[in-house]
């Protein structure tokens, strides 16, 4: 190996930086390719957005495959990622995990999880796999800065400089700052002639600004959604579990939608449909219905009791009408009004709860400038990118952590390879 790869810690072909899902990922499967790799990790303990990952659980991945997982990524984003997830499915990420001696199951909403109910097993897992691969670890030790070199690179970190042919650079996003993310991989990445999608909190919960709302806090709903933007168009649908908050609007549904909330800057209006097994029609003529045979008692009695108590009499408060109004004298304009309300009731949102609670980050270095094939940049050879710190993001369930360990899998293969053939 060339001698300017050696240092007080031997030489190094690979440096990978950052010890996430993505990182160990790419610093495993390079040193089971062959070559010599250092991990270089800013906190004592690698692995903490796994540690805290589904209530401390760990949502590995998904029971979702093919074009279907594809799509939960959005069109863009699905399609660039289809060569690292048909390269490693979460099947072969369940069977790798399991065979590091971490039993998972599956659960509600397509999700895998540790059937210990432990992350710390999965992350146990992981550090043993590097180590016995031969992954020189250096924890504590966050990178300062990257410079290219005549035959590689030169990483500058807290415990010194280390020189190599490839760098992986794993090192996340802005979500769970109390975990150390602080985006020091975008100024590696724009230093080194990168551009930079701008960084936007996803998969946090929504504010909303409606008080008769976070009255009703403590709800569980199941809710379709639909979200538009300061234009009017549709942005994206979901139906998954809506819980009400102090603040606005938490659980999957809105979690999965604050992404572009937050992408498009504000202005968009969410659409809840309370009844989404029920027709429009349906919810009238149960109204209709009731005014005939129960016409003396109180509005909120001809909703469907699907619907909690709590919230039928929230939305005939809603669209206006008294709380000792009855079922026989509800006006025609009304009765579409409080129809209207239980399957499109729009309200405004702006913004999410902001990266403090956010799960992912959205944005980051933009995909034209990645070979989705290798990870490899682009614009800075050898340079190789996977995880968070790129503009790919997906909905909770499992979908950030898969494509995490798949761009991770393919980067530390590539970068390898390419480190091999130069030594």
């Amino acid at each position: 190996m060339n001698e300017s790869f050696v240092n007080d810690r031997g030489p190094f072909e690979v440096v990978v930086i950052g010890g996430g899902a993505a990182g160990m990922m790419a610093a495993t499967v390079a040193a089971r390719c062959g070559a010599r790799v250092k991990l270089l990790e800013k906190n004592l303990r690698p692995g903490l957005k796994i540690l805290i990952s589904g209530g401390g659980r760990c949502n590995l991945t998904t029971t979702r495959a093919g074009a279907d997982l594809e799509r939960q990524y959005g069109e863009r984003r699905g399609r660039w990622l289809r060569h690292a997830l048909r390269s490693f499915p979460p099947r072969a990420l369940r069977a790798h995990v399991e065979s590091l001696g971490v039993p998972l199951q599956e659960e509600d909403l397509e999700k895998i999880f540790t059937r210990s109910g432990k992350a710390a097993d999965v992350v146990r897992a992981l550090v043993q796999d590097a180590e016995a691969a031969g992954v020189v670890w250096s924890r504590e030790d966050p990178m300062l800065a990257i410079h290219r070199a005549e035959d590689g690179f030169v990483v500058e970190s807290a415990k010194g400089v280390t020189r190599a042919a490839t760098v992986v650079l794993a090192t996340g996003g802005l979500s769970y700052p109390k975990t150390g993310a602080t985006g020091d991989g975008y100024r590696a990445t724009t230093a080194l002639g990168h551009g930079l999608v701008p960084p936007v909190p996803a998969l946090a919960p929504l504010r909303l600004d409606e008080p008769w709302l976070h009255e009703l806090q403590g709800l569980v709903l199941d809710a379709g959604l639909g979200l538009r933007g300061p234009d009017g168009s549709w942005l994206v649908h979901r139906r998954r579990p809506t819980l009400v908050t102090h603040r606005g609007l938490s659980g999957p549904g809105p979690m999965d939608v604050s992404g572009y909330v937050e992408e498009v800057g504000g202005g968009c209006t969410l659409v809840l449909d309370l009844l989404p097994d029920t027709q429009e029609d349906s919810v009238e003529q149960r109204l209709l219905d009731a005014s005939k045979r129960e016409g003396r008692r109180l509005i909120h009695h001809g909703l469907p009791d699907t619907l909690p108590e709590r919230l039928r009499t929230a939305l005939r408060a809603r669209v206006g009408l008294p709380e000792d109004a009855t079922l026989s004298g509800l006006p025609k304009v009304a009765r579409r009004d409080l129809v209207a309300a239980c399957k499109r009731l729009s309200v405004p949102v702006d913004s999410s709860l902001g990266f403090g609670a956010a799960e992912v980050t959205r944005g980051g270095v933009p995909l034209d400038q990645v070979d989705a094939k290798t990870m490899e940049s682009r614009l800075a050879p050898g340079l190789y990118l996977c995880g968070e710190i790129l503009d790919i993001d997906g909905p909770i369930g499992g979908f950030n952590f898969q494509a995490a360990f798949a761009t991770g899998r393919l980067a530390g293969k590539h970068a390898a390879e390419r480190a091999r053939m130069g030594s």
